[in-house]
């Protein structure tokens, strides 16, 4: 037991690997803007951690249990894929027979990839990756016409625990890109914060969205209304 955490400070190994874990997260940095810049679900902050701890699993796999030869370091190393798997798994959904948040589990896991190379020590090999990652997405995108997405979301307060419900399902039949309605909080007198989410291909009338909402409860109040437009 006692050998396996003998481990001894070497100056430059430590500096090594903290310059490992630092480029490791640079290239996540670099991936997550990519996907933040296009409004995706995972951005900066998901790719810097998940390359950060690619890099460091694959360091502890490679010089944590040195002093044990029978240790099989290959398996905390083959745990990052399993992770991964179940991110990635939970990025990618279905919604109105459309799949969406491929190419952003796919950027997850080639994050996760960069960040192993890395921590092995492969740093040209992780950089020139992750500048082939971001190059094909900022390629492929230059190829494709600018698609204007407009976004609304508006939060109301209302003594209806029904209005969520009704108002989602009425929403359903309207053809938005996508459509969201969220109960926040029941509030101290009783009443109800919702949050309303709509992204739309056109732009989204804010008056025509007003009288839809006024036409379920008339006594609701409109406490937020928030307008954004990102392209695609």
């Amino acid at each position: 037991m006692n050998t396996v955490f003998n481990h001894s400070f070497n100056s430059i190994v430590e500096l090594r690997h903290i310059l490992s874990v630092l480029i490791a997260c640079a290239c996540g940095l670099a991936i997550g803007y990519e996907r933040k810049a296009r409004n995706k679900q995972a951005g900066v902050k998901t790719h810097v951690i998940v390359a950060l701890t690619s890099a460091l699993m694959m360091i502890l796999s490679k010089e944590a249990f040195l002093d044990t030869p029978a240790y099989d370091t290959s398996r905390v190393a083959a745990q990052i894929v399993s992770g991964i798997s179940f991110i990635g798994g939970g990025i990618i959904f279905t919604r109105d027979k459309k799949i969406s948040g491929i190419t952003t589990a796919a950027g997850i896991w080639a994050t996760a990839g960069i960040g192993m190379a890395i921590g092995a020590n492969f740093w040209i090999f992780g950089i020139f990756c992750s500048l082939i990652v971001v190059l094909v997405q900022l390629v492929t995108h230059s190829n494709i016409r600018n698609h204007v997405i407009y976004q609304v979301k508006i939060l109301i307060e209302t003594n209806d625990i029904t209005l969520p419900g009704r108002i989602y399902s009425k929403l359903g039949v309207f053809d938005f890109r996508k459509s969201n309605v969220e109960l926040k909080e029941q509030l101290d007198n009783g009443s109800y914060d919702i949050l309303i989410s709509i992204e739309n291909d056109k732009e989204i009338s804010v008056v025509d969205v007003e009288k839809f909402l006024f036409e379920y409860d008339k006594n609701l109040k409109i406490k937020e209304l928030k307008l954004k437009n990102y392209v695609k």
